[in-house]
C-alpha cells in the first residue's frame, strides 16, 4: 500500500489547482491591467510548480504550459505599443481561456489527456493502463475543454457583440457557473463511471453514482447570483428574485443526494 500523500500533495493533485493562474487571469485582466495580471497569473503558475516538485510530484503540462504563456503575455504587454496594448486588454482572457481548451483538445489528440497526470498522482500505478482510468480521464478532459471554450465564447460575447467588457451575466455568472459545473463533474464522474463498471459485472449500483451530484452545487450557486443580480445588473428585479427561488427549490430537491464515495478508478 502506497503512503498516504500530504495535505498539501493532495491539493495540487486535483486538476482545477492548475487552472487557478488561468482563472486568476481572467478575474484580474482589463484595460492598462494585462501586465500585472500576466505577472500574477506567472508567479502562481510558478509557485504551483515548484510547489509539486518540493512535494514529489512530476511537473504537469497545464503547470508548464501557464508559465511560459503568462511570462510570454506579460513581455508581449510591456513592450507593446498603445494599440496593442488595447487590443490585450480586451481580448487576453479570451486568448488565455481558448489557449486552455487549445491544450485540453491537444493532449486528447496526442492521446494522453492532461488529467492523467494529476490521476495518477492519487491511483495506485496498476491501474493507470487500465481501460477504465483512461477513458474517465478522457471525458474530464474533454468536459474542460469544452468548459473553457464555452467560457471564451462567453467573453466574446460580451467584449464583442455586447461591447460591455463588464457584464455581469457573460463575464461572470455564466462562467462561474461553467467552472463550478467542471470541477463538480471531476469530482463526480471517476465514482459514477466505476459504479457503471462495476454494475456491469454484477456488483450493487454506486449509492452517490447519480447526476443530481453534479447539478445540486451549481442550484446554491443561483441563491448568490440572484442576490448578485438584484444590486448591480441592470435587470429586472424578478430575474434576482426567481433565481433566488430557483435555487433555494433546487437545492432542497436534490439535498437528499449522497455524496460519493472516494475511490480509486479500476
Amino acid at each position: 500500500m502506497s503512503p498516504k500523500p500530504s495535505r498539501l500533495r493532495s491539493l495540487l493533485s486535483q486538476p482545477f489547482v492548475g487552472f487557478a493562474p488561468w482563472i486568476l487571469l481572467s478575474v484580474v485582466e482589463g484595460p492598462h491591467r494585462v501586465t500585472l495580471a500576466a505577472v500574477l497569473a506567472c508567479a502562481l503558475a510558478l509557485l504551483l510548480f515548484l510547489l509539486g516538485l518540493a512535494t514529489g510530484m512530476r511537473p504537469k503540462l497545464l503547470e508548464v504550459s501557464a508559465v511560459v504563456f503568462f511570462a510570454a503575455l506579460a513581455l508581449a504587454s510591456a513592450l507593446a505599443g498603445a494599440g496593442a496594448q488595447s487590443w490585450l486588454g480586451l481580448w487576453s482572457s479570451e486568448l488565455s481561456n481558448l489557449m486552455v481548451a487549445l491544450i485540453a483538445l491537444l493532449s486528447i489528440a496526442f492521446r494522453s489527456p492532461f488529467t492523467l497526470q494529476y490521476a495518477r498522482e492519487s491511483t495506485e500505478r496498476q491501474y493507470w493502463q487500465t481501460p477504465l482510468f483512461r477513458r474517465i480521464n478522457y471525458v474530464i478532459t474533454a468536459v474542460w475543454a469544452a468548459a473553457f471554450l464555452l467560457i471564451a465564447v462567453s467573453g466574446y460575447i460580451g467584449d464583442g457583440p455586447l461591447h460591455q467588457p463588464n457584464n455581469i451575466w457573460t463575464d461572470w455568472v455564466v462562467q462561474i457557473a461553467l467552472v463550478v459545473v467542471a470541477i463538480k463533474f471531476t469530482a463526480w464522474y471517476p465514482d459514477h463511471a466505476t459504479a457503471r463498471h462495476e454494475t456491469g459485472h454484477g456488483a450493487a449500483p454506486h449509492p452517490g453514482a447519480t447526476a443530481r451530484a453534479v447539478l445540486r452545487p451549481l442550484s446554491v450557486y443561483l441563491v448568490p447570483v440572484g442576490i448578485l443580480v438584484l444590486i448591480f445588473a441592470d435587470t429586472a428585479w424578478w430575474v434576482g428574485v426567481a433565481l433566488m427561488v430557483l435555487g433555494i427549490a433546487g437545492t432542497h430537491f436534490l439535498r437528499g443526494t449522497p455524496a460519493p464515495a472516494a475511490g480509486d478508478a479500476r
